[in-house]
């Protein structure tokens, strides 16, 4: 099952009628660390008028959580989360830090002002496809290395480690189908090689 998630933690200020609004992005796994990346921006951004945030956790999207840290109920934190769905990002978290600069926006305003900073942080951010792929070691005699490497290197796969002993054992990740992949690789070894698979992991593979 592939998602949608961000490039990096990203960082991204728009200013309204004198009020700073600092959108500031997050990838987390679980409920408990909403609590580290406000930490987090609470120590970037000390003494704020409002910390306020929306996170989408699970690859399913249903642990939804949002806050509107004193703001007019409404109005900052379910846009900020909107926003995330709108975008079907999961495992992603963003906060908004607002400073009051001394005029009201109202209710529509403030909206506004959350969906804006939200959208823009995203942007900055950037967006990637995450895919589920799998991981393996491959250990074969030095004499098939060359045929095996050459195979290896082709779009989709990645070699992650390489190590030389009695034997050679190579660390792969890929996007193909591992069943397909190590019955090519067994091919070429006409079956004399050890296959290990590891946990698989989430990677982007777009370039």
């Amino acid at each position: 099952m592939d998602y949608l998630s961000i490039v990096k933690n990203a960082e991204q200020e728009v200013v309204i009628k004198k009020s700073r609004f600092i959108g500031l992005t997050y990838t987390l796994t679980s409920e408990e660390e909403i609590a580290l990346c406000l930490d987090d921006a609470r120590e970037k951004y000390p003494n704020a008028s409002h910390y306020c945030y929306g996170a989408v956790i699970g690859l399913d999207g249903l642990l939804q959580r949002f806050s509107d840290d004193g703001e007019p109920g409404g109005t900052a934190g379910m846009p900020i989360l909107q926003v995330l769905l709108q975008r079907e990002l999961k495992n992603v978290m963003v906060i908004v830090v607002r400073y009051f600069g001394g005029i009201k926006l109202g209710a529509g305003g403030l909206v506004r002002a959350y969906s804006r900073t939200t959208a823009e942080a995203i942007n900055e951010a950037g967006m990637v496809r995450m895919q589920l792929s799998s991981r393996g070691v491959l250990t074969i005699n030095y004499n098939l290395l060359g045929s095996v490497e050459h195979f290896l290197r082709q779009p989709g796969i990645e070699i992650e480690d390489m190590s030389y002993g009695e034997m050679v054992s190579i660390q792969l990740l890929t996007k193909l189908d591992w069943e397909g992949l190590t019955g090519k690789l067994t091919d070429i070894c006409s079956g004399n090689l050890e296959i290990k698979r590891l946990d698989s992991i989430y990677r982007n593979w777009e370039p």
